[in-house]
Formats: C-alpha cells, sequence, structure tokens
C-alpha cells in the first residue's frame, strides 16, 4: 500500500501545530467561506499574524 507522502507530512505538521496550541488555518478558510461569507478570508500569513497578537497582546506570558 502506497502512501502521499506530502499528504503524510501536511497532516503531520497538523498535529505539531495542534499540540503546540496553533489554530488550523484549513479550518477557519472552510468556517470562514460557511459562516461569513461576506466578509474576505485572511491569508494565511495574516491569520497567524492575528493569532498570535490576540495570544499575546498582554505581553508575557511568563517572565523570562
Amino acid at each position: 500500500m502506497r502512501t502521499d507522502v506530502g499528504a503524510l507530512l501536511a497532516r503531520a505538521a497538523a498535529v505539531v501545530r495542534r499540540l503546540a496550541g496553533m489554530p488550523d488555518y484549513a479550518a477557519y478558510v472552510e468556517h470562514a467561506r460557511r459562516c461569513h461569507p461576506d466578509r474576505p478570508v485572511l491569508s494565511e500569513r495574516d491569520f497567524f499574524a492575528e493569532y498570535l497578537s490576540a495570544r499575546y497582546a498582554d505581553g508575557p506570558t511568563r517572565c523570562c
């Protein structure tokens, strides 16, 4: 049985992001298109920049 290495690597990357607490961009795109068709979909770069800004808006989460 042959597996698609690209799909396997993409899935592994998604698992690592989820373990690290990062949101799933593909799930965001699907949700945005289905539930908010009147709004533009953020690029992947903008999506993660917004996530990081919201995550660390109150400053560092630890002292060092």
